[in-house]
């Protein structure tokens, strides 16, 4: 069976959080970019708190519990199974999906954010179209800049992510590629078979460090 290499974009996604660490200065403080930032600020606090160092049960469930209510993994799920492939599943199909790759995407991001290096963050710019917004900011590292955009809905209650832009480099699109062809290839339920298998491992804490530039299912 053809394996299917996620090339680089778990790792990038992953560190595109770790990028969100970093207090740096905002172009505009709205409502929207300041939500960003408390999340930020919380998640710090965590991330480097030493009670919490040889902790790792605690720290993560911590961390989750901060980080991913600012995520719509409805919209999400819904944008990298693509409306071709959404429409085919059943209801319950759909509903153990977007579970799957929740979890598969808190945990991956879960993994990167404990490497947290002191990266700084400057929000230059946001923009916002009707129910839609987007968080522009600048990664400053010690030898590069990385441009990471974060796409937002708005929701009942608050703005929430739905998809992250790395150097040009979309997350859902790249996901939306990736399960297009284990569907193409195999079926919905290969598909289903393999987030599964590479959740329980993400979970137990195996194959973080030799697959920090590629993650597969």
């Amino acid at each position: 069976m053809k394996k299917i290499f996620f090339r680089n974009r778990l790792s990038i996604i992953g560190f595109s959080l770790v990028l969100i660490l970093g207090a740096g200065k905002a172009a505009q403080a709205s409502g929207i970019t300041e939500g960003l930032r408390a999340t930020i600020d919380q998640v710090i606090t965590v991330v480097t708190d030493p009670q919490y160092k040889d902790d790792r049960t605690t720290r993560r469930s911590k961390m989750k519990d901060i980080i991913f209510p600012k995520f719509n993994f409805l919209e999400m799920g819904k944008r990298s199974l693509g409306n071709k492939h959404w429409k085919k599943i059943k209801p319950e199909e759909r509903r153990a999906f977007v579970d799957v790759f929740g979890k598969l995407l808190e945990n991956s991001y879960a993994n990167k954010l404990e490497n947290y290096s002191d990266e700084k963050i400057n929000y230059v710019d946001e923009i916002v179209k009707g129910k839609y917004a987007m968080v522009k900011t600048e990664v400053v590292r010690k030898n590069d800049l990385i441009n990471v955009d974060y796409k937002l809905i708005e929701g009942p209650n608050e703005w929430l992510v739905y998809d992250i832009v790395v150097e040009g480099v979309s997350l859902i699109k790249n996901y939306r590629s990736q399960f297009g062809k284990v569907i193409h290839n195999d079926s919905f339920d290969v598909l289903m078979d393999k987030l599964n298998a590479k959740v329980k491992k993400l979970e137990a804490g195996n194959g973080v460090e030799e697959e920090e530039d590629k993650d597969k299912i």
